[in-house]
């Protein structure tokens, strides 16, 4: 009997133990899951425009925002509402923002980032057209596309890398019309290779006092007003110009009949005086 009791006794303790370290491992409350952070898609904005952000969909009990902006240049950017879900910044500069955001909780942290582009659309560039006889005429390098490219480009940002494509075309046209392009030289004296260099750049002067010229005889030598290419007055026939420079050779006197055809649109001057200011634009009809 005696040991039964004892038995007895040993169960108790150990179910008293067990129920004492089980209480032990239960934890004080319930759970935090960690957080999901979520700071929507790309986005594309006009410069000095607001940009807001938004994290709102990010997902988490009792969740904190903390937001990293940096501008095109790497630095940081100052935001208002930066610890809050939405917060926005003004952009200054073109280029590309990048936003991250970090949400945390008890059950720890997580982060999401977002790309801004800041564009400028007071410098998009939609066509050169500087000289029509360029832009229409003598761009074309085989197909639409790559001529409509040439005429969207800045000639800052490489148009005159289209220069072998120019002396292609006067290459072919002149030999169509029965010029040697291996010999031939302009009123300038420049052959092919240097004119279409100076042609590529597709830019207009103007110059309401300067006599007309066709460029610089001496590409080391270019002085504004006196030699430069299209530096000439606004009555100038800008078209005819480049005709005479690709077909007319470097004898303005001794031209034969199809090239006397081939160096002018056979377009009109003006019927209407320019105006003596900015914008120079003709009065209306």
């Amino acid at each position: 009997m005696k040991n039964i009791k004892n038995s007895v006794m040993l169960l108790c303790l150990t179910l008293l133990v067990a129920t004492v370290s089980c209480k032990d491992d239960e934890p004080d409350g319930p759970t935090i899951e960690s957080p999901q952070a979520s700071v929507g898609a790309d986005q594309s904005v006009d410069i000095e425009k607001a940009v807001t952000l938004d994290a709102s969909s990010s997902m988490g009990e009792n969740i904190t925002y903390a937001w990293v902006v940096t501008d095109p240049d790497g630095g940081a950017v100052t935001l208002e509402g930066g610890d809050s879900a939405m917060p926005s910044f003004v952009a200054m500069s073109a280029g590309d923002y990048e936003a991250t955001v970090t949400v945390t909780n008890g059950g720890g942290a997580a982060s999401a980032m977002t790309t801004i582009t800041v564009v400028n659309p007071t410098y998009a560039t939609a066509d050169q057209m500087g000289r029509p006889a360029i832009s229409t005429v003598f761009n074309f390098f085989g197909d639409a596309d790559t001529k409509n490219s040439y005429n969207e480009t800045l000639p800052a940002n490489g148009a005159a890398e289209n220069a072998t494509g120019f002396k292609g075309i006067f290459d072919a046209l002149q030999g169509y019309i029965g010029l040697d392009p291996e010999s031939y030289t302009n009123v300038l004296g420049l052959d092919n290779t240097t004119t279409a260099t100076v042609l590529a750049t597709d830019v207009l002067g103007s110059n309401k006092t300067a006599s007309t010229t066709y460029g610089p005889t001496d590409l080391s030598n270019i002085t504004l007003g006196q030699n430069v290419l299209n530096g000439r007055g606004l009555t100038d026939d800008v078209v005819d110009v480049t005709l005479i420079l690709a077909f007319a050779g470097d004898d303005l006197s001794n031209l034969s009949d199809l090239q006397q055809g081939l160096i002018g649109d056979n377009v009109g001057a003006n019927d209407k005086d320019f105006l003596t200011e900015f914008p120079y634009l003709a009065a209306p009809h």
